[in-house]
């Protein structure tokens, strides 16, 4: 089950139709978070079912980070026990200690964390955001060390960072997840 917390995003991604405001406007599309009281009653729903649900998937189009109420939805969610595992995407831009502390202790399965750059630089260029390079992989470090049972997936593309710099998205990520792909 697909759930998106916020249809918003931080980043302005030259590759992501999310990131095109004017084009979203033109359609309509709504940009904002999820309600609690809306996800509350998604879960009540799910509940009906007669088995679980194989995955509850908190994300769809938007950064669910951009919700301040991500981690409550995941432990309502948990409690449950209509789900057997729960994950989010995200571009961890946002991610820090607190909001890594409440996912982790909300009991959150698996976190997949998608890289748009392998410095501030190439990020600034793919998402028309300016990020503190170091914050941002320090942020990664300290979510890995307290992960618990979470599983911590990190991810990009080649058309993303380059084919010449894929290595270095391995030496500068691989120790900090436990499984990283491109």
């Amino acid at each position: 089950l697909f759930v998106d917390p916020s249809s918003a995003c931080n980043f302005k991604c030259t590759f992501c139709p999310t990131g095109d405001l004017p084009l979203l406007k033109s359609i309509g599309r709504f940009q904002g978070t999820l309600k609690l009281p809306d996800f509350e009653k998604i879960v009540s729903d799910a509940q009906e079912f007669e088995t679980s649900i194989k995955v509850l998937r908190l994300y769809k189009d938007g950064e669910p980070l951009v919700n301040k109420h991500l981690a409550e939805m995941v432990q309502i969610a948990k409690k449950s026990g209509c789900f057997e595992a729960i994950d989010t995407t995200t571009n961890a831009a946002l991610l820090n200690h607190e909001r890594s502390e409440r996912l982790i202790e909300a009991g959150i399965d698996l976190i997949n964390i998608s890289i748009d750059g392998l410095d501030s630089e190439q990020f600034l260029h793919f998402t028309k955001a300016k990020i503190d390079f170091d914050k941002f992989i320090e942020n990664i470090n300290y979510l890995f060390t307290i992960k618990g049972n979470c599983k911590l997936v990190i991810k990009t593309t080649k058309e993303i960072i380059g084919v010449d710099r894929i290595q270095e998205f391995y030496d500068k990520f691989g120790g900090l997840c436990d499984v990283i792909g491109v």
